[in-house]
């Protein structure tokens, strides 16, 4: 056991340096006796009972109550790119229906557990036990003031279905930063009571930050001169740093400053109330208004557009990409009708054999996501007429179907079937598709061989039915 004179649990900058021990190391380097553990969480519990000395427990304050620090272990990885992302969500603390729902932002178990976060990286390398791998990046984070804007948005959003008795319809993808995700061995197996008395009882979720908000606090901990806190392979290091630059340059604010909002508006609401002005308006009429001209590849429409409406000439929209928030165009023809479906990346044959869960799946990701829809119409001479911007989740209710589909898909893949996968009539939301350039556009599968290459779609009615309830009705 570690003397409590080891560090001071009372003081942030003793709790700091008393982490920065195993900054670099493993923690099996510092405890050569600790023997080995598994399971999600395990590397945490690791580090809290052995290295802090502190016995993991579900009380509603932070695990140093009088520092004000929760501790966070949690995992990140390098892509076959060179990126150092994240691995996973950061799941917090079990959200009590029947309690949260009477506190405020201020006095939620989320905000007072989790307002100062200690965040201890380590880098997930598949084949070593939890205890082997090293930690990368020690730092404490505070939330900046943009941020929490958005994070107190998103935490509303959570509540108010928390109030309303509709817990059971939490989804990941009606928030941006903070998400309320599933906690527990599967869906279904384990109910909590709600906040409204006689609501049905709900899939135990906990407050997460979505893994894609973590990405950028890993780039804001690699560039950031004030976090000194970094251990990183030095051959790799400066491959490192210039992605991360790249990815810091080429991404800026829609919403300047905090002062832009109006009282009671949240970052959606102010993001759609700047696209209202051109409603109805051609994208030559647009430009016009503006005063500056776009390319309108097709590659990237519907971003080239928002990021002229939202002011944005770097090529990406840092508070989007903090989110993950997907854009998507959808196009009416001049009656109005809808007649495409809408489609994502193409499989990637050898990733999806190795998505062992589904919630670590890449289809997951993007169902979980938030969306933001751009719809036109087609106008006189090819000029599209901005028709309406939204906002959308998936609701929980379609994860189920989604997951049919994700599996059939990868059962298929896995026993070599390119030929039988889910049609448009045979799935409600989703079906794949052809999408190469030709029937000669092929890619590697897992038994290297080369199969033509399909992709995920969502389905022309299910578009039609986000539309409609959307108050956009085509046909």
């Amino acid at each position: 056991m570690i003397a409590e004179s080891r560090y001071d649990k009372t003081d942030r900058n003793s709790i700091l340096g008393h982490a920065l021990l195993l900054l670099g190391k493993s923690i099996s380097e510092l405890y050569p006796n600790i023997g080995t553990h598994s399971g999600k969480g395990s590397l945490g519990q690791i580090v809290e009972e052995k290295h802090f000395d502190y016995h993991p427990n579900s009380l509603s304050q932070p695990d140093f109550p009088e520092a004000g620090v929760e501790l966070k272990c949690t995992p990140m990885k390098t892509l076959s790119n060179g990126n150092t992302v994240s691995k996973e969500r950061l799941v917090l603390n079990i959200i009590n229906y029947e309690k949260e729902g009477s506190t405020s932002f201020e006095t939620s178990s989320f905000w007072q557990k989790n307002k100062f976060l200690l965040l201890m990286f380590y880098l997930y390398e598949q084949g070593l036990k939890p205890e082997e791998m090293f930690f990368s990046i020690i730092r404490y984070w505070d939330f900046p003031q943009e941020d929490l804007k958005i994070i107190i948005d998103d935490w509303n959003i959570i509540i108010k279905k928390i109030r309303d008795g509709k817990a059971d319809t939490l989804s990941e993808g009606d928030t941006l930063f903070l998400g309320a995700c599933m906690k527990g061995s599967a869906a279904g197996a384990e109910l909590r009571k709600q906040f409204v008395k006689n609501a049905p009882e709900a899939q135990q979720r906990a407050y997460s930050l979505k893994s894609i908000y973590l990405n950028h606090i890993i780039v804001d901990s690699i560039l950031n001169s004030t976090v000194i806190n970094v251990s990183l392979d030095k051959k790799k290091k400066f491959e490192i740093i210039r992605k991360c630059e790249k990815i810091r340059e080429e991404s800026s604010n829609a919403i300047k400053s905090i002062n832009e909002y109006k009282e009671g508006e949240t970052f959606e609401d102010a993001i759609i109330n700047k696209f209202v002005p051109y409603y109805n308006k051609s994208i030559s009429e647009i430009q016009a208004m503006i005063g500056r001209n776009i390319s309108l590849s097709a590659k990237d429409f519907a971003y080239s557009v928002a990021r002229l409406i939202l002011d944005v000439k770097t090529k990406k929209i840092a508070e989007f990409e903090k989110a993950g928030v997907i854009l998507k165009t959808i196009q009416l023809e001049n009656n109005g009708r809808l007649k495409e479906s809408m489609s994502f990346k193409n499989i990637n044959y050898l990733e999806i054999i190795k998505e062992n869960v589904w919630e670590d799946s890449y289809w997951y990701s993007v169902i979980s996501s938030r969306f933001l829809f751009v719809v036109f119409q087609k106008g006189e001479n090819k000029n599209p007429i901005l028709k309406k911007v939204f906002f959308w989740g998936m609701p929980v209710s379609d994860y189920v179907e989604s997951q049919r589909y994700w599996n059939d898909t990868r059962n298929k893949i896995v026993d070599g079937d390119f030929s039988h996968f889910l049609k448009s009539t045979e799935n409600n939301i989703s079906h794949v598709r052809p999408k190469g350039k030709n029937s000669n556009d092929l890619t590697e599968d897992a038994n290297g061989t080369m199969q033509r290459k399909y992709c995920y779609w969502f389905n022309r009615r299910y578009i039609l039915s986000i539309l409609e309830n959307n108050g956009i009705f085509t046909e």
